[in-house]
């Protein structure tokens, strides 16, 4: 029998096997219960959150033919055929590879047979959003008023991509971003069940780097078992996806806030040299610094980390947020290691910072200029004829020259 990933072995086949979508699940399962079932849908919301795996249970169930409480048997020959892929009322399609008006007419073509092996025909569209302007509008009437007997379930992770004609004529459900403690508990189950040996910091790691995604967390799980030979430990992570552990992430931004650039930029080589990804390093890096940012809004952190990090000046981590953000756009434009770089040594004028509440403690000293000495005035001698007052006048009276028309 050939390999079956993690990520599909363990893809939940009911309702209550989907970990952290219980809003979508109830939705769906009183929609079976109370007959309200309606004739299409959008699933939206963030990757590998179980949006095409929950379309297939609700078209289990709906052609189940013993469902219970809102839940497929999973044993009856209906249920095994849609877990086999051979259900033939059951239609999925990928709209990345078959996005076009072509592809639409087909679907209309079949929506107009009834349905062979089940109760309704179900088309799932996967990556809804990646069909033309031209399928979507061909596609239009055909969602707004189908035969009783079919339903459309459209998947998608760009939900503003879909038209709007479209989106007014589905009922949408949102399902959201899978949380850290749900990953962990998703891949302790995995774990479990093939008998891995991993420790909870080895848990932790790979939930964040999961990227908020139940089946981005399974591949990693799947990976690093395959390299370990199921004994997962931190060791092995670090040798796999390079310093992406809590404690190399702390060690890192302590070298920025202490401007310490020779050694940061040393680590940066290292991880470059060896082929590690340098953006999710430095995502792991600005998440880091996003946590010590909240922490400046807790009263009192538990972790002594966050505790020495809220001592500094707040000022320092906004700057450092700014640089972090930079670096990212420079990667996209430059050398990604070039761009790091230059992002360190920008975080580097960290040590010239000083907070405004220590200038507004200290004070400033402003000096007041220097009023130069009067000068003394002068002493005026009074004219020997007239007293000085009349001299004054006079002098500003003075005819230029004084003619004597009796001597010509």
């Amino acid at each position: 029998m050939s390999y079956i990933p993690f990520a599909r072995k363990y893809r939940p086949k009911t309702f209550s096997e989907l970990i952290g979508q219980e809003i979508p699940a109830t939705i769906l399962k009183n929609a079976f219960l109370y007959d309200k079932i309606h004739h299409a849908y959008i699933f939206a919301g963030h990757k590998g959150t179980g949006k095409t795996t929950t379309a297939r249970i609700f078209s289990k169930v709906i052609n189940c033919l013993n469902p219970k409480d809102g839940e497929p048997c999973n044993e009856c020959q209906n249920c095994k055929a849609i877990d086999s892929g051979s259900f033939i009322d059951i239609v999925e399609m990928d709209a990345a590879s078959n996005r076009g008006i072509d592809e639409i007419r087909n679907i209309k073509d079949g929506a107009s047979y009834m349905p062979m092996q089940g109760k309704k025909k179900i088309y799932i569209i996967d990556e809804a959003h990646m069909l033309t302007k031209e399928a979507f509008n061909a596609l239009l009437k055909t969602i707004e008023e189908p035969p009783p007997s079919l339903m459309f379930i459209l998947c998608t992770t760009e939900f503003d991509k879909i038209i709007p004609t479209i989106q007014s004529r589905c009922q949408k459900i949102v399902f959201s971003k899978a949380s850290k403690q749900n990953i962990k508990k998703y891949l302790s189950y995995i774990a479990t069940k093939e008998y891995i040996t991993i420790d909870e910091e080895s848990l932790e790691l790979l939930a964040e780097l999961s990227d908020d995604s139940m089946r981005d967390g399974a591949s990693l799980l799947d990976q690093a078992n395959t390299y370990a030979n199921g004994n997962v430990s931190i060791d092995i992570l670090k040798d796999m996806f390079g310093p992406v552990d809590r404690e190399s992430i702390r060690t890192f931004l302590r070298l920025l806030i202490e401007a310490k650039t020779k050694d940061a930029i040393s680590i940066v080589q290292k991880i470059n040299e060896k082929g590690y990804n340098l953006r999710l390093f430095w995502e792991n890096i600005y998440k880091e610094l996003k946590n010590i940012l909240r922490a400046f809004a807790v009263e009192e952190p538990t972790d002594e980390f966050y505790k020495s990090m809220i001592s500094k000046p707040l000022e320092t981590f906004l700057y450092l947020e700014d640089v972090i953000s930079q670096g990212f756009s420079a990667m996209y434009q430059k050398d990604a290691f070039l761009a790091l770089e230059i992002s360190i040594l920008k975080a580097s004028l960290i040590k010239d910072f000083v907070s405004i509440s220590e200038v507004l403690n200290k004070g400033f000293s402003v000096k007041k200029p220097e009023t130069p000495p009067a000068e003394e005035p002068k002493p005026k001698t009074a004219s020997k004829e007239y007293p000085e007052e009349v001299e004054n006048v006079l002098e500003v009276f003075k005819p230029a020259k004084i003619v004597n028309y009796e001597e010509k």
